[in-house]
């Protein structure tokens, strides 16, 4: 028995359209009266609705339906399905469609004017969603249709979370792909050929070389190209926060812990399980974190800051660090034993001074990504800039090499790169040599010069530096960089 009140057509029809989405409704049934019944209703719901009054004209519908929506979308959002019909059995009908992988997951409504609890049962088995026997009023039906458009819009989100993940975990495969590592130099085929080796294994690695020298590139590349490809890949780093900051950033806190944990705090290792963790600048970690490391290390437990739980935990753990440890384990600022426990894997990057054969192919690999990144079309560099470039010492090494390319793309008028390109340092002439100073120093008067040249916006430092700002920080408490108040 169908019944409408007014009132609620006049609310369907001044609220119901305008909130919802249009979706698309199968409707099939052999008596006329009904599917036209149910029609106007949904209608004024503001659905679009396909009647079909036989089992064969409701396939004839999805197959039309099929052919203008794309692939992976089904061709309707609901069908409302008669069991008995003039032509066929509903329940076969129901059946085909959920064979059938495109449509297998348009949910489907029963509606019978069979009572039994044995039929019911017999229909949601064959794979109908719900059942509504006859007769029934408006209110149900509505209330049956809603919840199932909205199980079927959380499974299509869901979907499309899905496809989402899997492009990107392939987009990543790609971008740190071994042949994206860019290197002819002898000393950087080494070193493609041992992470090939060592990235399906579950070894610990420890990375050494100069900032810039892509250290965290070769860890992605490791962990992308491992079985832990599908799991967190996640950073910390170490020369970002202070000792305690650090312990709570590593493992987490528990609510109340210390002042201002007001909550419980999940840490880098918890999220990291099951992939890997990438602990970026480990020399810098104080010698009471690096014991609630070595543990980690060697136990695979750690508790969270204030907490009494020993967590568990399976995660790959790949350092990198610009210092030399051994020198550093000689002062006693770093223990042998955690360096022997990360030193399982040694990989050593040479700076890009010492591999001069490389930079016209990283040249030409930055000229033609950031171009395209910045929406120009540069396709080279004059004779003089290569040879510009071939003779500066990159102290800043690859990353100091992108951001002068990038500097000199922004900059550029023509479709090559020139001269008056290039950034003002690439014609300082060097200093002499009892004048050379550090990389630290090199580095901190970088850091301070850029900060300058910026009012100290470290938004825009750490942009034009090519650093996150949490790095950025760090390096600034390392130098005691502050901006001087007048």
């Amino acid at each position: 028995m169908f019944w409408v009140e007014s009132d609620r057509f006049a609310w369907a029809l001044g609220i119901g359209m305008k909130e919802k989405e249009t979706k698309k409704i199968l409707v099939v049934d052999d008596e006329k009266d009904t599917v036209e019944m149910i029609t106007a209703l949904l209608e004024l719901e503001g659905y679009q609705i396909f009647p079909a009054l036989s089992g064969d004209e409701a396939i004839r519908i999805l197959e039309a339906e099929s052919q203008k929506v794309p692939e992976l979308e089904t061709p309707v959002d609901l069908i409302l399905l008669d069991i008995l019909l003039g032509d066929a059995d509903g329940r076969d009908i129901c059946l085909k469609i959920k064979e059938d992988e495109r449509l297998k997951f348009i949910p489907i409504i029963i509606l019978t004017v069979r009572s039994s609890l044995q039929d019911k049962i017999h229909s949601l088995n064959l794979g109908a969603d719900d059942y509504l026997t006859k007769p029934f009023i408006n209110e149900e039906l509505l209330a049956k249709v809603r919840v199932m458009l909205r199980i079927k819009d959380l499974h299509d989100e869901l979907k499309r979370e899905k496809d989402k993940n899997i492009l990107l975990t392939q987009a990543l495969e790609k971008r740190y792909s071994f042949g994206n590592i860019i290197g002819k130099n002898t000393r950087m085929q080494e070193i493609f050929e041992l992470i090939s080796d060592i990235a399906n294994t579950d070894s610990t690695v420890l990375i050494q070389g100069e900032s810039g020298t892509g250290k965290e590139l070769i860890a992605r590349a490791i962990h992308f190209n491992s079985h832990r490809k599908n799991k967190p890949f996640v950073v910390a780093n170490c020369s970002a926060y202070s000792q305690n900051l650090l312990e709570s950033e590593l493992f987490g806190h528990e609510k109340g812990s210390f002042t201002g944990a007001i909550r419980r705090k999940i840490g880098r290792f918890e999220m990291a399980h099951g992939g890997t963790i990438f602990l970026d600048e480990i020399g810098e970690v104080s010698p009471p974190t690096q014991i609630l490391l070595l543990r980690v290390l060697q136990d695979h437990r750690f508790e969270r800051v204030g907490g009494e739980e020993t967590l568990e935990v399976n995660v790959r753990v790949i350092a990198a660090t610009n210092k030399n440890l051994t020198e550093e384990m000689k002062k006693g600022t770093f223990r042998e034993d955690l360096y022997y426990r990360l030193n399982v894997i040694p990989i050593f990057v040479p700076p890009l001074r010492e591999r001069k054969d490389d930079i016209p192919l990283l040249a030409s690999h930055f000229l033609q990504k950031l171009s395209h990144e910045r929406g120009k079309e540069i396709t080279s560099f004059s004779p003089e800039v290569m040879e510009i470039v071939l003779a500066h010492s990159w102290p800043g090494n690859v990353r100091e090499l992108e951001n002068a390319i990038d500097h000199a793309i922004i900059i550029a008028k023509q479709d090559k790169i020139l001269p008056k390109d290039l950034p003002q340092f690439l014609f300082q002439r060097p200093l002499p040599a009892q004048e050379f100073i550090t990389l630290q120093d090199y580095e901190k008067n970088l850091i301070l010069k850029t900060l300058q040249e910026t009012n100290w916006n470290k938004h825009k430092a750490a942009k034009i530096l090519n650093i996150n700002r949490s790095t950025l920080y760090g390096k600034m408490r390392r130098y005691g960089l502050e901006k001087e108040q007048n």
